[in-house]
């Protein structure tokens, strides 16, 4: 397996790709993540279809050209094998290095179907309310990084808050049919992508 953009070291989220039994190969441009193979992704140094599956997490967003990087993930996969994906939709923007862009569901189902892959299926990862809690925490974030707002004890109680604030925006984003949580539709913070190699 292909982390394509992963890293060994100093890893965001609580998603472990080593406490699974694969033999991962991680690849990234940057040194700091300790990858196994140090290459762009546009560009990754190994032969045609070698790979049964690549994960690509949180790194189309980083790149100029996102074709040109599941082009190469095309390349390298055996066929029958499948990509995993997910990018963010309506997040700030962070650099990266750098951030490039978002894109919609509509964009990726039609790049990856041109490329070459096939059984598409596209999920949203986080509804209106999940949008709105990570705006909320974004904010905070930023008040408590200056002034009096640095303060330990308000930093605790906001990530208190926030924890809350965020469980709750994922249990109403996944009980739609509760009215009084009803949300606008069209809200998502990111995608999850799954696609096959014919």
């Amino acid at each position: 397996m292909l982390d394509l953009g992963g890293a060994r070291v100093a890893k965001r989220g609580r998603f472990r790709i080593e406490h699974f039994e694969l033999d991962v190969i991680c690849v990234n441009l940057m040194r700091a993540q300790s990858p196994h193979v140090q290459a762009e992704a546009a560009h990754v140094p190994f032969r045609d279809s070698v790979f049964d599956a690549v994960v690509c997490s949180e790194l189309l967003e980083h790149v100029p050209d996102p074709p040109r990087v599941l082009s190469e993930i095309f390349r390298v996969l055996r066929p029958g094998g499948t990509v995993l994906i997910c990018v963010p939709f309506m997040c700030r923007i962070h650099a990266d290095p750098v951030d490039y862009g978002r894109y919609t569901d509509l964009y990726w189902r039609e790049t990856l179907e041109r490329i070459g892959f096939q059984d598409v299926q596209i999920e949203e990862q986080g509804l209106f309310w999940s949008v709105l809690a990570d705006m909320l925490r974004d904010l905070i974030y930023f008040r408590t990084s200056s002034g009096w707002m640095q303060r330990g004890w308000i930093i605790r109680l906001a990530g208190i808050a926030l924890g809350i604030c965020r469980r709750k925006a994922v249990e109403w984003d996944t009980q739609p049919g509760r009215r009084w949580v009803s949300a606008p539709s069209g809200f998502t913070t990111g995608f999850g992508i799954r696609a096959k190699k014919a």
